[in-house]
């Protein structure tokens, strides 16, 4: 078995799905069913006594299965083999995996009869592939304090291939790379297109092809401007064709016909003086969704010449993201090194691609990379009308050390406004008779720094002023009607007042007294309301006795206009 560093997709049986493995050592999964060793020991009980043992006591020894397992061929030691143990009572299997030298032991096990699994497969990691014929021992019985040697002798699997070949408009194409699922094993096609893939196990695979990569200063592209595909034609993996591959047979007839890719190309520079960016590296980032709807991510990257120039090439027809990534790489004496002296810059907007075109300028400006946060140059500037409903807009101020991000937060009073984060802010009724100012907090990778703008004072108007309009008097209930006029809501109360003359002689004096009781109210602007005071006793007194002549009052309160009547009782 190949080790790799990474594994897309362990091959499958055509006709199972094999369940993952235990570590080495655990006693979790079902038993494996190939070759089985029994282990017989003694049935019954088994009375445990508890001993105490003095401190120099040797160890226990311990209970276990232990042997080799080697290449029936070329009798080596095989690395990784898989070996399991299950009681034949019932329960757990107990596993273990070889060393590199073919030895493998099976601890911590009780007294009592075993089958033995030495199941073909060969583990690395957690990854466990079928690569042996299973092989069947004679039963054994493993003694508590005992090790139970078990050795065997594993046939390796024949091995599947797949094959076809690779053309475009019909002519071969030499170059291509052929890969079983993605790059678990791989072929280049030749100068007649064809390849064959060995070495693979029985199992159901996805087919790859590609153009090989060239890369430069450890940054890799396609050396070939054609699409990369998946058999039989398709762009993405999960709409795909599997091909089927049985032990010691080949697949064959799994052919691709490449298409020319489209491209992207433009030209980097430094957004201070304009001069070329070389050895930039700029990315391709597809934004296609699949079924599930998550985005699909495939990245295609190159460098700029020292023109700053650059083309991304092998691109399908859709949608990408351009991602200049502020990296420069360079090789000297076959050493490549990668730093960042430039910030970051996406592309704005998506570039559209329809292969075989190009799509050109696209075209990026950088700013270098400080090690200084930002400093803030001129303030940010609050501006707009202070009218409730009215929208203030936040200006981004002015900064040094190249920022890369801007936050924006709207204050009141100097205090936050909660859920307030954006360039601009309507004015609220909650802010009357308040200030509002934003704050910018500028970012880069050195740290961040804010600013505060001017502050913008939101009037509180004047209340409103409720006007009398119409009076009606009907027994003892005086009907007042008030509409609020001014620029915002009225609110206040209203009485009803009548002068009388107290004392005697030359020291008489007219004093006010309340003939009525006093009624709250609250108005909207514009509005009117109907409000209802009823005399008082000395209020009805006063009116009969004032006859045909009438009773001069006086409608007051707060939040109202005076007005002076006169009641006749009716």
């Amino acid at each position: 078995m190949r080790r790799v560093t990474e594994v897309f997709r362990a091959p499958q049986a055509p006709d199972e799905q094999r369940e993952p493995h235990a570590p080495a050592g655990a006693g979790a999964g079902p038993p494996h069913r190939g070759a089985r060793v029994r282990i017989l020991g003694a049935l019954g009980a088994v009375a445990l006594v508890a001993v105490l043992l003095p401190a120099t006591a040797a160890a226990i020894p311990p209970t276990a299965i232990s042997g080799k397992v080697t290449n029936a061929k070329t009798k080596a030691g095989i690395d990784g083999a898989r070996v399991c143990a299950t009681l034949e009572s019932g329960g757990t299997p107990k596993c273990a995996e070889a060393s590199a030298s073919g030895e493998y032991e099976i601890a911590g096990l009780v007294e009592g009869e075993y089958e033995v699994d030495f199941t073909g497969e060969v583990c690395f990691g957690g990854f466990c592939e079928t690569e042996y014929v299973s092989k069947t021992a004679t039963e054994v019985e493993v003694e508590t304090g005992k090790t139970t040697t078990v050795n065997a002798e594993l046939t390796e699997l024949e091995r599947g291939r797949i094959s076809g070949r690779v053309t475009s408009g019909g002519s071969p194409l030499s170059g291509i790379e052929a890969c079983a699922d993605v790059y678990f094993e791989c072929a280049t096609t030749n100068s007649n297109g064809e390849y064959t893939i060995t070495g693979l196990s029985q199992g159901s695979y996805i087919v790859y092809f590609r153009p090989k990569e060239e890369c430069k200063a450890d940054i890799c592209q396609l050396a070939a401007n054609y699409i990369p595909q998946y058999y039989n034609g398709q762009l993405m993996e999960e709409s795909a064709n599997s091909v089927k591959v049985e032990a010691g047979k080949t697949a064959s007839g799994i052919n691709a016909e490449m298409q020319v890719g489209g491209q992207i190309s433009g030209k980097v520079t430094n957004a201070a003086n304009s001069q070329a960016i070389a050895n930039l590296e700029v990315c391709s980032l597809t934004t296609a969704a699949n079924k599930e709807g998550e985005r699909e991510f495939g990245e295609e990257c190159t460098l700029t010449n020292s023109s700053g120039e650059y083309t991304i090439h092998a691109l399908s027809t859709q949608g990408y993201e351009v991602d200049f990534t502020g990296y420069v790489c360079t090789e000297s004496n076959g050493k490549s090194k990668c730093t960042h002296p430039w910030v970051t810059q996406y592309y704005p907007g998506i570039v559209s691609v329809t292969a075989p075109n190009t799509t050109s300028g696209i075209n990026g400006s950088l700013l270098e990379v400080t090690t200084s946060k930002p400093g803030s140059t001129a303030a940010p500037a609050v501006t707009g009308s202070t009218t409730v409903g009215s929208v203030l807009s936040c200006s981004q101020g002015s900064w040094n050390n190249n920022p890369v991000s801007y936050t924006y937060k709207w204050l009141r009073n100097g205090s936050a406004i909660e859920g307030q984060t954006a360039t601009t802010y309507t004015v609220q009724s909650a802010d009357l008779g308040t200030g509002i100012s934003c704050e910018v907090t500028a970012s880069n990778a050195a740290g961040s720094t804010g600013a505060t703008s001017n502050t913008l004072a939101i009037p509180k108007p004047a209340p409103g002023v409720a006007v009398v309009t119409a009076v009606h008097i009907k027994g003892a209930t005086l009907t007042v009607t008030l509409r609020c006029t001014g620029a915002s809501a009225c609110k206040g109360s209203i009485k009803l007042l009548t002068y009388v003359l107290s004392g005697r002689g030359k020291h008489k004096h007219r004093r006010s007294t309340a003939i009525g009781t006093t009624v709250g109210f609250t108005i909207s602007l514009g509005a009117s309301a109907t409000l209802r005071l009823h005399l008082t006793g000395q209020g009805l007194r006063l009116l009969s006795h004032a006859g045909r002549k009438g009773l001069q009052v006086q409608i007051t309160g707060t939040g109202v206009t005076v007005r002076k009547y006169v009641l006749k009782k009716k």
